[in-house]
């Protein structure tokens, strides 16, 4: 798993903007990770073929239906992510309310989707990347949040750079 957390990583973090439907497909793989976990399947062939299922759904839906599921699928999915990655564990006795995280982080990604489409793209793949990267790594708390930063930043940057210097007729266009 740290091997795809690498490779998904990256390609989240420096791409995740041209390469929606990656995004996509990667957000619908960890998605199928965590449902696997919640259903009670803990057998590593069953977790992969369930995020493997779940991946490959995410990203054909978004080549077919591009807008709606990069707003479905890295703005609600990706932010429910995010935000349970933020808060991993809810406060004792709490547990059965630990979906209300992902369903808040889902509507906030969802939201900002709609509203600012492409810096929200580029912003929420990076942060996704970087949180798959820093998943690969050990260290101190301190140490991780310093790189994670900066794995952020580039990617930011990265991202943005590419996405001025394409023409302008793709640029005017969603995905």
């Amino acid at each position: 798993m740290i091997l795809f957390d690498l490779i998904a990583g990256l390609l989240l973090l420096l791409a995740g903007r041209p390469l929606f439907w990656i995004c996509v497909g990667v957000v619908g793989f960890l998605i199928g990770v965590q449902c696997s976990a919640a259903l009670g399947y803990t057998g590593p062939w069953t977790t992969l073929l369930m995020a493997l299922a779940l991946g490959s759904l995410g990203a054909l839906l978004a080549i077919a239906f591009e807008w709606f599921m990069i707003v479905f699928g890295v703005g609600f999915l990706g932010g429910g992510y995010l935000l349970m990655n933020l808060f991993p564990s809810a406060p004792a006795g709490q547990e059965p309310y630990a979906w209300l995280i992902f369903v808040v982080g889902g509507i906030i990604g969802t939201c900002l989707m709609i509203i600012v489409f492409d810096w929200t793209l580029i912003i929420i793949s990076s942060l996704l990347g970087a949180t798959l990267i820093m998943n690969a790594f050990h260290g101190t708390v301190a140490f991780r949040n310093l790189v994670f930063l900066g794995i952020m930043v580039i990617g930011i940057t990265v991202q943005y750079i590419f996405f001025r210097v394409q023409p302008p007729q793709e640029k005017s266009a969603r995905p």
